[in-house]
């Protein structure tokens, strides 16, 4: 378990810090800076959520039999979607507050630092926590 809360850490970093990196190219070239900034804060706000979903799923999961473990983890995975779906109907609906690029950035993060999560442990988290 110590692992996977590790795990968490250097995924919500790597999401924190891939919001920063958008952050800023998004506002020295989008027309609305505030639109993109909080779209990409939207996403990455979503990302987190699902990261910490995720690992509470897993948790929960690994005590369950094969058949429900898989029946529940199909049905949070479901729900992460539609979570997702809703941020993103959220930024198409209110375009001139979350920029629906910023937010699909911000969504992507989760992608992006489970990709760079070994090196965000190895020269981040271990060094911090």
């Amino acid at each position: 378990m110590k692992n996977m809360n590790e795990t968490l850490k250097d995924l919500i970093i790597g999401i924190v810090l891939f919001m920063l990196i958008v952050c800023i190219i998004g506002a020295l070239v989008s027309n609305n800076k505030l639109s993109f900034i909080l779209g990409d804060i939207l996403g990455s706000l979503i990302a987190v959520l699902i990261a910490i979903h995720m690992n509470a799923t897993i948790s929960r999961a690994l005590h369950m039999n094969e058949e429900g473990a898989a029946k529940y983890t199909k049905k949070m995975s479901i729900l992460r979607l539609i979570i997702m779906g809703c941020a993103v109907v959220v930024a198409l609906t209110l375009p001139e507050v979350f920029n629906l690029i910023g937010t699909l950035l911000g969504i992507l993060g989760l992608k992006i630092s489970a990709y760079l999560q070994p090196l965000t442990n190895r020269y981040i988290t271990k060094k911090i926590f």
